[in-house]
């Protein structure tokens, strides 16, 4: 089965299907990144992101998935006093069974992040983390708006969604284009092959730290884990080890100056 999900992935990418494949009309990517930037937060309120993924071993498509969750933390300074509120992007099947070579959508669902890590464990998938990482307030609201597009029926789920009727159509994306879709700078177009399951993760990963996205990259912001409920679960802890650009007014407008139309 993974040997012939990558024949056909190869297939596509070799022809340029991927870059040709119509997208869902998400209106998150209807945003400009100058107009992301001019979002404000309320006072005291900040945002974190944190990538999930998980795979079988040995590696099969149908047993593998990407999501992320968006963490808003508001009012008190002192960790056991502040508001958490978290929301995740988990897109699945309906019947939460993948089906790696299907051409046409079918009903989709969006899942919790605990739903997600019972199902994933369920499927004796292992699950690595990356982040927490701080964010901007435009970035949040960006996230916020493609879970509403995913949740709001007018898209489907499809495991490969640039053959088909999704590429066609832009009817219907996988877990991965679930979350990188709200960014208009994120092309499809040099998808490499190897991407899914962790590494494609690690490859949303590397792009937020390749953009002025995070701010203070560096920063531990792991005492999250506790109140998200995810220090009872057997999670691996990635580490970012690349290149990255800070989420400073500087890089910000010098980014802007490049890619705002």
């Amino acid at each position: 089965m993974v040997r012939s999900v990558a024949i056909i992935w190869f297939c596509l990418t070799a022809t340029g299907c991927a870059a040709l494949a119509k997208k869902p009309p998400t209106p998150a990517a209807e945003i400009s990144p100058r107009e992301s930037t001019s979002v404000i937060a309320p006072p005291g309120e900040r945002y974190y992101i944190l990538i999930f993924g998980s795979q079988s071993t040995p590696k099969q498509a149908r047993f593998t998935h990407t999501w992320a969750s968006m963490v808003r933390v508001a009012g008190s300074t002192s960790p056991g006093e502040q508001i958490i509120d978290e929301k995740t992007i988990s897109w699945m099947p309906a019947s939460l069974k993948i089906r790696s070579l299907s051409r046409h959508p079918e009903k989709g669902v969006n899942l919790g992040l605990q739903f997600t890590i019972d199902e994933m464990l369920r499927n004796d998938e292992r699950i690595s983390v990356w982040g927490p990482y701080e964010v901007s307030a435009g970035f949040h609201r960006r996230f916020l708006i493609q879970k509403q597009f995913m949740e709001s029926g007018q898209i489907g789920y499809q495991c490969i969604d640039t053959w088909g009727e999704a590429a066609r159509h832009g009817s219907g994306c996988d877990c991965i284009h679930a979350i990188t879709d709200m960014d208009p700078q994120f092309s499809r177009s040099r998808y490499p092959l190897a991407y899914f399951g962790e590494a494609a993760s690690k490859n949303i990963v590397r792009q937020l730290h390749e953009r002025p996205i995070i701010i203070g990259p560096k920063n531990d912001h792991s005492w999250l884990f506790q109140p998200l409920g995810l220090t009872c679960h057997p999670l691996i802890q990635r580490k970012y080890c690349g290149t990255y650009i800070e989420n400073t007014p500087e890089n910000v407008e010098n980014y802007l100056s490049k890619h705002d139309s």
